[in-house]
């Protein structure tokens, strides 16, 4: 079995990230890894964001605080656990282009960890699945959490979402 020194996260407050970021905790305990914790907010940071997801500066600057507060508790949840170094970043961009291109390629990631999405048919035909894109263009090791500790899998009415 492979040795991951990097594990990165994709961390979007869902019920799946959370039991991504669970999973990855284990690995980077196994490993003595360094753990990235990677939210990214989709949009981009201009002031005609309103077409990119972000309708404001003021939207923008409230979810970055919520997102930074939450990894930051995960953070010491990690800490807690035994992980020795973690890292939290949030990023406004494309979420499927930031976890597979620019954030592995910047912090040599070997081993992306995310939770399989909860959307409906019609959802990953006009938006497509994230952990789906992540699994075809990542330049590293793809791990999809499906189960949370107890290794249960969490049906999609069970996901919740954050609210911003």
């Amino acid at each position: 079995m492979s040795v991951y020194k990097n594990v990165l996260v994709g961390i979007d407050g869902s019920k799946q990230s959370k039991m991504a970021f669970d999973k990855a905790v284990q690995v980077c305990k196994q490993n003595q890894s360094k753990l990235f914790l990677l939210c990214v907010i989709n949009g981009e940071h201009y002031p005609t964001a309103a077409g990119y997801g972000i309708v404001d500066k003021h939207m923008y600057d409230a979810a970055q605080n919520k997102m930074s507060k939450s990894l930051d508790e995960l953070s010491q949840k990690a800490h807690d656990a035994g992980v020795e170094d973690v890292h939290t970043e949030v990023v406004v961009g494309n979420a499927k282009v930031v976890l597979t291109e620019h954030y592995p390629k910047k912090h040599d990631i070997d081993l992306i960890v995310v939770g399989a999405t909860g959307l409906n048919v019609i959802g990953r035909m006009i938006v497509g699945s994230t952990a789906a894109y992540v699994v075809r263009e990542s330049p590293c090791d793809v791990m999809v959490v499906k189960t949370d500790q107890n290794n249960q899998k969490v049906h999609v009415d069970q996901v919740s979402y954050p609210e911003v």
